[in-house]
């Protein structure tokens, strides 16, 4: 039994490794869209899409992932036949007792998540669920059966059809558990379209993620292009350099023109766009929240868009050696003053003291009044006024 562990000792251990760190990585996108969905994110949320995520992950993990070592060796010294007959289980318990049952038991109760998570988060009926359940479990005794689809070179897995009927079983059990904490809890709906002007660390990080995905997604991509265009046209000389068209092109110029475009992206993503989008980058629109905290005008706005700017470009650039580390002693202690705070630096700049003008756009964010002072006016109607959205700061 030992030996035969051996043989994925490597591979399980790196599975062990990446599993949560995968999970976490993934669990990103999946908070973005609850933030899209519900324009809110509670910390037993964010905590439940990482468990969802985590188990998910498990799925390919620790059924699928751990391969042989030595796949050469392996496959010469081990042999898996498929178990194709029905009740087979039937004879195993009366010939493996205990070890059969236990078997059984953790095939239904490992999949008892995934019909609790197609019940309960993706809200699926019964007989949709259901197929999915099954054919998760025959994608998975296939692959082992047929060596990861051809990857590994041999079966090393048993294919046992009984495990279809135990693991849909379990998939059973989660969607009837899903039903009744449906009935007991019923799922809460989609929040009003509004923006969120106080958004808490949680929500500032995951809409930052979108943002530098698409940031480094496309800057990266262009400055990959370009450096394959430029090894492609350019004419190669001895000492390292490139020439193009009479004119010389040295390695570290290249590297500095990939990393200037890359600070260029990140200064359209996290500058230009919330400039003319009433404090929104594209993160922030799709988690429903604004960068501006409060209603500035002039230079005051001003300051506040330099500082948070200078702040992104130095934490999130594409910096290297001693200026990284320094920036990641940057992002800890901006960490640490938001945890003192409830606010970044920049947030602390302060309103204007006035209400937009009627015709404003930025009207439909703001509540038109600073969101620390009390101005004494005459207060407008209740319905004329703009609902300021401060609850993503009531989840902690």
């Amino acid at each position: 039994m030992f030996e035969y562990i051996g043989n994925f000792s490597s591979s399980f251990a790196m599975s062990v490794a990446m599993w949560p760190f995968a999970s976490a990585l993934l669990t990103l996108p999946v908070l973005a869209l609850i933030y899209h969905r519900y324009h809110r994110l509670r910390l037993s949320s964010a905590l439940s899409s990482y468990l969802v995520i985590l188990y998910l992950l498990s799925l390919v993990f620790f059924t699928l992932w751990p391969m042989p070592d030595d796949r050469a060796s392996f496959c010469a010294t081990h042999y898996f036949p498929a178990q194709l007959h029905p009740l087979q289980f039937l004879e195993d318990l009366a010939t493996g007792g205990r070890t059969a049952l236990f078997q059984i038991v953790l095939n239904i109760i490992f999949f008892i998540p995934l019909g609790f998570i197609m019940g309960r988060v993706f809200r699926w009926r019964f007989y949709a669920a259901i197929p999915i359940a099954f054919l998760t479990s025959l994608t998975i005794e296939t692959a082992q059966l047929t060596g990861a689809f051809g990857l590994v070179g041999c079966a090393y897995r048993h294919f046992d059809v009984d495990d279809l009927v135990w693991n849909t079983s379990g998939a059973i059990v989660g969607i009837i558990c899903a039903a009744i904490i449906n009935w007991i809890s019923p799922p809460r709906q989609a929040d009003a379209d509004e923006v969120v002007l106080n958004p808490s660390f949680l929500h500032r990080s995951v809409a930052m993620a979108v943002d530098l995905v698409l940031t480094y997604a496309i800057s990266s991509s262009l400055g990959f292009a370009l450096v394959v265009i430029i090894n492609r046209m350019a004419y190669h000389q001895a000492n390292g350099n490139y020439s193009i068209h009479g004119i010389s092109v040295n390695p570290s110029s290249l590297r500095i023109m990939v990393v200037a475009l890359n600070v260029f992206f990140l200064l359209v993503f996290e500058l230009v766009l919330p400039l003319i989008r009433h404090g929104q980058t594209l993160g922030g629109s799709f988690t429903h929240m604004s960068i501006e905290t409060r209603s500035r005008h002039g230079w005051l706005r001003t300051i506040f868009y330099f500082s948070r700017t200078v702040l992104v470009v130095f934490v999130f650039g594409p910096w290297s050696g001693n200026i990284r580390q320094i920036a990641n002693a940057l992002a800890v202690l901006l960490l640490v003053f938001y945890l003192f705070k409830r606010q970044m630096p920049y947030d602390c700049i302060p309103s204007s003291r006035i209400y937009d003008s009627p015709g404003n756009n930025s009207s439909q964010m703001y509540s038109g009044q600073a969101a620390d002072e009390v101005i004494p006016v005459a207060i407008p109607p209740a319905t004329s006024r703009p609902q300021r959205s401060t609850s993503s700061t009531q989840i902690w």
